[in-house]
């Protein structure tokens, strides 16, 4: 019966048997509003850029359609070439969609290939040359294969670049633009991201003639199964704080975002020290040791996940409670990414914010990107006093009345109120005529 309710579900999207059967064993029930929009367009053979909130089924909404032009009617394959071509600005998120991908892969006969800095070049060789229908590769490690002439890039019929905005940010877009004027005009082009900025767009159509622009939320938007609360802290409390937080209210897998991995290693170090089981994921971190501290976190070995922002795009962490922003990222965007980490596929998810007030600027132009405020929780023991004094973070210090003018005041120098008036030059004369005119009457 559920069977028949999935097939009716993706059916309806034009999507093959095979492709059908795994999305039931996976457990993907109904198509996501992305996939409804995007799998009909890159069906009809369309490029496109595409915008939807983090956590909204993109991956799918991508890789369906294009697996199927590969092979639309499931015919086994025999002579397997680079067709697909996925670029990932993180290995997380390259090791994520290499993942996902398998097991529909499979069940059409391609092989999948995960090209990567970190992984064995000689390893990646061989898989290369018993043949591969599907990359999944960081840009870097790419272009030294296609560069290499392991690669025939030409060949390739599908290019998707995910997080596209974080392609920027990392310095990636020279490599992506190389691969980009190496293919063919009929390749089909896809340029994910949950935030499409103007820099996108402008490469979109440097290199694409024919673009739809697919886009379901707005920039800064945040799923409303999240629920935000921001917590006014003194900078040197934060680590306390974290820890209360975590404590009070029993949670048992939290994800903790901070700006610098050097941050990342003294907060990990002061939660161990509390006696919580804690993991770390920084750029910084061998690939391996990332790869562990993901895949302990993931399994419920680490408690907590104390990571920089190279784990804010894409990673898909099932059942995670909470994230917990320990400060505001450089980057304001980030910062959805981030929150998005949760509440992920229409489920309830909670994301708490620590700021110090020196942070108060930054809150104010992340407020503006989401076009909201989040809600505040002042806890006395850890709040600033001035915070506590005016219960409302970014509201204005209290006017001081202002005095009462010269001009209410009366000759004696003593105003309305019985309050003395500041002494004026004009004053002084008086005194000194009045001083005159007493030493005449005494002289008469």
């Amino acid at each position: 019966m559920e069977s028949n309710r999935i097939q009716t579900a993706f059916g309806a999207l034009k999507l093959n048997d095979v492709l059908l059967d795994v999305l039931h064993k996976e457990g993907y029930l109904t198509p996501t509003p992305i996939q409804k929009r995007l799998i009909p367009v890159l069906l009809g053979g369309h490029s496109a850029t595409v915008s939807a909130q983090t956590g909204s089924g993109k991956t799918l909404a991508y890789l369906l359609p294009t697996l199927q032009q590969m092979n639309p009617h499931a015919t086994p394959v025999t002579h397997h070439y680079p067709k697909l071509f996925i670029l990932s600005p993180t290995k997380e998120l390259a090791q994520q969609i290499y993942e996902v991908s398998k097991p529909f892969a499979s069940a059409l006969g391609f092989r999948v290939v995960l090209l990567q800095g970190g992984g064995k070049r000689t390893d990646e060789v061989k898989r290369l040359e018993r043949g591969v229908d599907i990359i999944v590769a960081t840009p870097q490690r790419a272009l030294e294969h296609v560069e290499a002439r392991r690669i025939d890039i030409k060949a390739i019929k599908h290019l998707v670049v995910d997080e596209a905005d974080m392609m920027f940010d990392m310095g990636f877009v020279p490599y992506v633009e190389k691969l980009f004027a190496a293919m063919t005009e009929r390749s089909q082009k896809v340029i994910v991201s949950a935030t499409i900025t103007p820099r996108v767009v402008k490469l979109a159509k440097a290199y694409i003639k024919s673009l739809r622009r697919v886009e379901l939320d707005p920039p800064g938007k945040i799923a409303d199964t999240i629920t935000q609360y921001l917590y006014p802290v003194v900078r040197s409390k934060k680590e306390a704080l974290l820890s209360w937080l975590i404590s009070s209210d029993d949670l048992k897998r939290v994800l903790v975002f901070v700006r610098k991995k050097e941050l990342a290693d003294g907060v990990a170090e002061s939660l161990r020290s509390w006696g919580y089981k804690v993991g770390i994921l920084h750029g910084e971190k061998m690939h391996q040791e990332r790869k562990k501290s993901l895949l302990a976190f993931r399994e419920g070995r680490y408690q907590i996940l104390v990571a920089t922002d190279i784990a804010a795009r894409g990673l898909d962490i099932a059942n995670l409670d909470v994230v917990i922003n320990y400060d505001i990222p450089h980057v304001k965007h980030d910062f959805i990414h981030r929150v998005g980490r949760t509440g992920r596929a229409g489920k309830a998810g909670m994301a708490m914010t620590l700021v110090s007030p020196d942070e108060i600027e930054q809150l104010k132009d992340l407020q503006k990107v989401l076009g909201s405020k989040i809600k505040e929780v002042i806890l006395p023991d850890f709040a600033p006093k001035e915070i506590k004094a005016r219960r409302y973070l970014l509201q204005p210090s209290p006017r001081k009345r202002k005095t009462p003018s010269a001009k209410a005041a009366s000759t004696t120098g003593v105003s309305k109120k019985g309050k003395k008036r500041k002494t004026t030059k004009r004053d002084g004369w008086k005194l000194l005529d009045a001083a005159k005119e007493k030493k005449k009457r005494g002289r008469k």
